[in-house]
């Protein structure tokens, strides 16, 4: 049980369910003030959404139905991996016309298809909408710069979250007479968070064209290490 009398394994859930929930509408102001401040090219972050919502919903039944203590784990180590390569990946210069050039012929519709499809359901299965995989991907193997990459997954994490959140909301369980909750996630602190989320992305997407990405991400790098190693149960 955690201190709210709830069973763990049920909290984490609800935890995973409701978080992914409060993604879409954030990630959907995001990327409209992104794409309002810099009017970047939307179609691969359409077309990796479109795969990534499939994955997200395989990606979350297979959360819902996985023992507590295996997911914690596999987070965890999860978190350590992508901390490691947030703190020592070595930067890139920036690519700017990426997205101007690009072509989506059949042969990137397949590897984005595949990559979509790959990342949605991690998304899913671990309700982090995404951004925490793609972002990687599109800078060490695109080539792409940080703020492209950061605008790109603000459109794919908005569809894959989606995906994501249908199984928890469909999930058939006890909710224990808790009137906010709709299968796994609670509309309560859906509506709660939602409100300060969707202001805050104006303020988040002005500054990151400004802030240091290097301090920035070494920050968060250790606030995932953090997270971590308290899932992992070693601290």
């Amino acid at each position: 049980m955690n201190g709210n009398g709830i069973d763990s394994a049920l909290a984490l859930k609800i935890s995973l369910g409701t978080s992914l929930a409060i993604m879409v509408p954030t990630a959907i102001f995001s990327s409209y003030n992104h794409y309002r401040t810099s009017k970047f090219d939307i179609r691969l972050g359409l077309v990796l959404g479109c795969f990534g919502l499939i994955g997200g919903i395989f990606g979350a039944l297979v959360a819902i139905n996985t023992d507590f203590e295996i997911l914690r784990i596999i987070l965890g180590i999860v978190f350590i991996i992508v901390a490691l390569n947030m703190f020592f990946k070595v930067e890139k210069q920036s690519h700017e016309k990426i997205n101007e050039d690009l072509k989506l012929d059949l042969r990137k519709l397949f590897y984005g298809g595949i990559l979509g499809l790959g990342i949605g359901f991690l998304s899913g299965l671990f309700s982090l909408g995404g951004g925490i995989f793609i972002i990687p991907i599109l800078t060490i193997v695109l080539g792409f710069s940080m703020i492209e990459a950061i605008r790109t997954s603000t459109i794919f994490i908005s569809i894959t979250a989606i995906g994501g959140s249908i199984p928890y909301f469909l999930a058939n369980i006890d909710n224990n007479n808790n009137i906010f909750l709709i299968g796994y996630v609670n509309i309560f602190y859906l509506l709660i968070i939602i409100s300060f989320s969707i202001p805050i992305t104006y303020f988040g997407a002005k500054l990151a064209y400004k802030i240091n990405e290097k301090l920035l991400k070494r920050m968060l790098a250790l606030l995932l290490v953090f997270f971590s190693l308290k899932l992992i149960g070693l601290i």
